[in-house]
């Protein structure tokens, strides 16, 4: 089973407002939706997004089990307030080959460095021509094409719509007692798709797409 869920969170509390400028602690909430260890036994990992509509911030998450959100609503939300959760694998299987689509993906668009001829360094990329370019390249093995902008066929139809730096703390992976900076430059893409492959496209969709998806990178969702 495969779940997509929405909730709003609301921007007034203290916790949402922690959640909305810490990524670490969004992504802890995230995964306190899900009962200790239940997600161990799954193949597919959760992937979440942020969108923010001028004063409107809905959380997206796509997970192999559904979410019990009542956490966020006590300490993020409104009183009363609900969350829409819906069977996600009837939508991937009538996506077809051929097929075009309004996409939205918020993303980490890097690089690696040469270093004497070896990978180096990872690095993001700057530009919005850079960002769009980096999100054409992983089309093609992701089972998708992005569109020509009409009357402007030498144009790709996707465009940067918002990108922000974002720089929080995390507990060192080896359990050392350490807090490890992490800085994200995060960016969102809006556009139009062809799938190119369709089975491709379906795994991309549940796997994500490039870096940070513990940060809530990676989760393409489309629209007629």
């Amino acid at each position: 089973m495969t779940v997509l869920s929405r909730i709003f969170i609301n921007p007034q509390t203290r916790h949402g407002r922690k959640l909305l400028a810490n990524r670490q602690a969004m992504h802890a909430a995230v995964m306190a939706s899900f009962p200790p260890d239940a997600l161990e036994n799954t193949d597919q990992r959760v992937l979440w997004r942020l969108d923010r509509a001028q004063h409107r911030y809905t959380l997206y998450v796509l997970s192999p089990l559904p979410p019990d959100f009542t956490h966020l609503v006590e300490q993020a939300g409104w009183i009363g307030q609900t969350w829409d959760s819906t069977d996600y694998r009837p939508f991937l299987e009538q996506l077809k080959t051929g097929q075009q689509w309004a996409f939205r993906l918020t993303a980490n668009p890097v690089k690696a460095l040469r270093e004497a001829g070896k990978r180096g360094k990872v690095v993001p990329h700057v530009t919005p021509q850079q960002q769009v370019a980096w999100l054409d390249q992983r089309a093609g093995r992701l089972g998708f094409r992005i569109l020509p902008t009409p009357g402007f066929e030498d144009q790709l139809d996707a465009t940067v719509t918002e990108g922000r730096n974002h720089r929080f703390g995390r507990n060192d992976r080896n359990n050392t007692g350490k807090r490890n900076r992490v800085a994200l430059r995060i960016v969102q893409f809006d556009g139009r798709l062809e799938i190119t492959d369709a089975a491709q496209f379906q795994h991309g969709l549940l796997a994500g797409i490039g870096r940070a998806k513990a940060y809530g990178c990676g989760l393409l969702t489309l629209r007629r």
